[in-house]
């Protein structure tokens, strides 16, 4: 009980939250700022509105960077916006299955180094018999863990 109203004192003791610049010494315009420093450092100040908006522009410059879409996730489950942010998981993933075959396509087209390619793959055990990949890069098994986990919680507030 006490550490509760502590925590609730703490909170009201807070100034408004500003965007502030990421290092002490740093003595560089605000406007010099990149829109993701100036995100971390609304999320740092507790501001989380502005962070979330200021991560939402930078998804929207369509230029995948899976930090950004992690960064959102974590503000909109500290807020219990469980909706959107399964909208933002699957838009993620969508998003990073896009770079991926974007990245893939944009590769050689000499087939010798395709067929050398495939067979290390098949030799260091990352592909199966027909080449498929069997490991899913980084974001995604977390992404998707993270997803099972919010439609919990989404169909255990629709049951009370």
């Amino acid at each position: 009980m006490a550490r509760q109203t502590k925590k609730k004192n703490e909170e009201e003791k807070k100034p408004a939250a500003k965007v502030v610049p990421m290092y002490k010494n740093d003595e560089h315009d605000i406007e010099k700022q990149t829109t993701l420093q100036q995100a971390s450092a609304a999320e740092k100040n507790g501001n989380l509105e502005l962070a979330e908006k200021l991560y939402k522009q930078e998804i929207n410059k369509n230029a995948f960077n899976a930090s950004v879409y992690t960064r959102l996730m974590i503000i909109y489950r500290k807020q219990k916006k469980y909706k959107e942010e399964l909208e933002i998981i699957n838009k993620a993933l969508q998003h990073f299955k896009e770079y991926q075959n974007k990245k893939s396509s944009s590769k050689t087209n000499n087939a010798a180094i395709k067929k050398l390619s495939n067979s290390l793959n098949k030799s260091l055990g990352l592909t199966d018999k027909k080449g498929n990949f069997l490991y899913e890069p980084e974001p995604i098994p977390t992404w998707k863990r993270r997803k099972t986990t919010v439609e919990k919680k989404l169909k255990k507030s629709k049951s009370k």
